[in-house]
């Protein structure tokens, strides 16, 4: 009986464990519309090389009025980009990366680090 007490309590704790660790971040913007668009990218071994997956990858756009945002996987982790100023296209920040879509001239995933500004020109596979 007292090895059932130990296995129930060690399963509850790790279910809270991983409760804790899927949680979801919510942004109440009330009377502004959201439109969510998807796109498949590939960045190739450069994109590889700072934390992309290989192969294709989903990039969510996500925009409410006056905000945009970008949802990419990077280091197995998906990071929240938000748009920043840019003389053409849209360009989107998070941490170290500048994530641009330049229309007709590319898609490019940069990093700034100790190992310089290495980056990844990314091309399109499926916008839904």
């Amino acid at each position: 009986m007292r090895y059932a007490s130990l296995i129930a309590g060690a399963v509850l704790l790790l279910g809270m464990a991983a409760a804790s660790l899927a949680e979801d971040l919510t942004v109440s913007l009330p009377g502004v519309e959201i439109k969510r668009i998807q796109a498949t990218f590939d960045c190739g071994a450069e994109g590889v090389a700072i934390g992309l997956p290989s192969g294709p990858f989903t990039v969510e756009y996500l925009n409410a009025g006056d905000n945009h945002l970008a949802v990419l996987p990077v280091n197995g982790k998906k990071l929240v980009f938000a748009n920043v100023i840019s003389a053409s296209g849209a360009r989107y920040a998070a941490g170290r990366y500048i994530w641009w879509d330049a229309g007709s001239r590319g898609v490019t995933l940069y990093a700034t680090g100790i190992d310089g500004h290495p980056k990844a020109d990314c091309r399109a596979v499926k916008k839904k």
